[in-house]
């Protein structure tokens, strides 16, 4: 094997105002949420961190990078799916406004899209190009992605050829982090998964 690429995903910790549909809105962290982080890294050795643009994402990123004296690319393809009329809306409150459009959408994501939202094609291939500039711009290298549980999910989709209801399937708690190695043979890349560590 010629050459392998660490990549860590982390996920945020915990966010200001409670569970629901946060996709791209820009809630902090809690208190709580910075200690998940900083939990979760303790003495991690990367040569890069790569964010998302959002607060509960940076903000740790750009504290973790001054520590550790790095440099902080925030990188936008790494940012949560816009959930459009959903964002800042509990389950219940979708229900009730949209009966059976939750249900529609976990069955068959690719083809329904809330309204005014991302589709899941478009998020889909966002991180898929983030992906493959990643590997390709970080090669070699041990590189922290602080990002989102819909990402990293999209990400299992891609790496393993998962269909994408079963990428829902895969508890990402906050804070988690997920460690996938790609490998290049000489023959082309193949991409491993080391570990999945919740806090």
């Amino acid at each position: 094997m010629h050459q392998s690429t660490v990549i860590d995903f982390l996920r945020h910790g915990e966010a200001r105002g409670g569970s629901y549909y946060r996709g791209i809105t820009d809630d902090a962290l809690t208190e709580r949420g910075w200690r998940q982080m900083y939990g979760q890294c303790g003495a991690g050795q990367w040569d890069v961190v790569i964010s998302s643009p959002l607060r509960r994402c940076r903000s740790f990123a750009a504290a973790w990078c001054e520590q550790q004296q790095l440099d902080l690319v925030i990188e936008p393809a790494w940012g949560e799916i816009d959930f459009g009329a959903w964002e800042g809306q509990t389950a219940e409150q979708i229900s009730s406004r949209w009966p059976d459009a939750l249900a529609a959408f976990y069955k068959d994501p690719v083809h329904f899209t809330p309204p005014n939202a991302e589709s899941y094609q478009a998020f889909a291939a966002r991180v898929r190009k983030g992906w493959e500039s990643l590997l390709a711009e970080q090669a070699g290298r041990r590189v922290l992605v602080v990002t989102h549980a819909g990402v990293i999910r999209a990400i299992f989709a891609e790496a393993f050829k998962l269909p994408v209801t079963q990428s829902f399937h895969i508890d990402l708690p906050h804070a988690c982090l997920t460690r996938f190695t790609s490998f290049d043979d000489g023959n082309g890349r193949f991409v491993q998964l080391n570990f999945h560590k919740p806090v």
